[in-house]
């Protein structure tokens, strides 16, 4: 799995919201349009985290922790953790810049960055792209923190979008369809952003994982897609 591709998915899903917001009315076609779009999105994206899950995952009997590749407190931290900060920094880089220009060219940085990614055992250059891998294994499991908090930190103003964009079909009440894909798709988010809450507090304070119940969340937001496919065929 690569983080390029929950992110992309979680980018594609925002900018339906945009386009929805941009929107001075929800008349014809594209409102509806761009709904299905966002929503067999989080489709995609529940069932390809479902298929790598848990995560962050298990070395063994072991959850790879969010403190295991943080940096000790200012003044106590080795030079081994200090450089694995400066690493977490360089890849929280790398998926910022991805997720703005929909992915990283080495050719985007400058030299001095650039020579420092190509160095860096936790990313992968192919050809001119710039690759963010996960794994359970090092040195790509330490990838896993830096994708949660920029899914957390995205997923909060793509859900506050689509809220935005469900009251405001609400308001117009021209669309009863309309209004309840919104409905289905703030679900969807918040489902979303509370399994990835989960996993990151999980990791963070709980040392029995919830790995069943992140599945079963998944599991949700996958079978709104396809009742909603269903309907549509119908």
């Amino acid at each position: 799995m690569r983080a390029d591709s929950l992110l992309q998915s979680v980018r594609r899903v925002d900018d339906q919201g945009e386009r929805l917001l941009s929107l001075r009315t929800f008349s014809g076609p594209e409102p509806s349009r761009r709904i299905d779009v966002a929503t067999a999105t989080l489709g995609d994206l529940a069932e390809l985290l479902r298929t790598g899950a848990p995560f962050p995952p298990r070395v063994g009997d072991t959850t790879i922790r969010r403190a295991d590749f943080d940096a000790s407190p200012a003044g106590s931290s080795t030079t081994a953790e200090t450089d694995r900060a400066r690493s977490t920094d360089l890849v929280l880089g790398v998926l910022e810049h991805s997720y703005e220009r929909g992915g990283a060219r080495i050719d985007d940085f400058e030299p001095a960055l650039a020579d420092r990614i190509a160095a860096d055992d936790r990313l992968e250059t192919v050809g001119s792209w710039v690759l963010v891998p996960l794994s359970s294994t090092a040195p790509y499991a330490r990838n896993w923190w830096p994708v949660v908090e920029t899914l957390l930190d995205r997923l909060e103003g793509v859900l506050e979008d689509f809220r935005r964009v469900s009251r405001r079909v609400r308001v117009a009440g021209i669309d009863h369809s309309l209004a309840t894909g919104c409905e289905t798709v703030v679900d969807m988010l918040e489902t979303l952003s509370l399994v990835v809450r989960r996993a990151d507090a999980d990791s963070r304070y709980v040392s029995n994982r919830t790995d069943q119940r992140q599945g079963e969340l998944l599991a949700t937001i996958e079978n709104a897609t396809a009742q909603l496919r269903g309907n549509d065929d119908g």
